[in-house]
């Protein structure tokens, strides 16, 4: 597998996220940060994180903390919309998010919390790279000694 890149990650975090608060109804527009005053809403921000890696000759343990911020249109009673818009990206991402035909899946779930007024939701993706071609013959293309000993 090649290498994912942050910003392929970026990227299809931000068009799982749009899709599914589109398809929750509550589109939202995407941010970068949140000290943009006033904030637009509705809107979200994704923070990523590297997290551990492991590397040997032949592989690379990857991985990235994810959290997602989601601002509610109605900021002083927005329950119902949090609720929402919670159920709505446990429900896409914890499906997975597609990079390129590389699916990958939250290692512990997802964690939701609303409060003031906000939606965080915390997630963990994990994946194993490989590191460069493999070395040797391919299984098929190995010739065996047949020698059966009579000649």
């Amino acid at each position: 597998m090649s290498s994912i890149t942050w910003q392929e990650l970026d990227d299809a975090l931000g068009a799982a996220v749009s899709s599914a608060l589109r398809e929750a109804a509550l589109p939202a527009l995407r941010v970068r940060d949140d000290t943009e005053k006033p904030l637009p809403r509705p809107s979200y921000r994704i923070d990523l994180a590297v997290a551990d890696e492991a590397r040997t000759a032949e592989y690379a343990e990857r991985g990235a903390e994810v959290e997602i911020y989601y601002y509610p249109k109605d900021a002083h009673a927005p329950r119902n919309e949090l609720l929402t818009a919670a159920e709505a990206l446990r429900c896409a991402l914890g499906e997975g998010v597609d990079i390129g035909g590389v699916w990958l899946y939250p290692e512990d779930g997802i964690e939701t919390d609303a409060s003031d007024g906000v939606l965080a939701a915390m997630l963990r993706l994990e994946w194993i790279e490989t590191a460069g071609e493999p070395e040797g013959e391919p299984m098929e293309e190995l010739e065996y000694n047949n020698n059966t000993g009579g000649e």
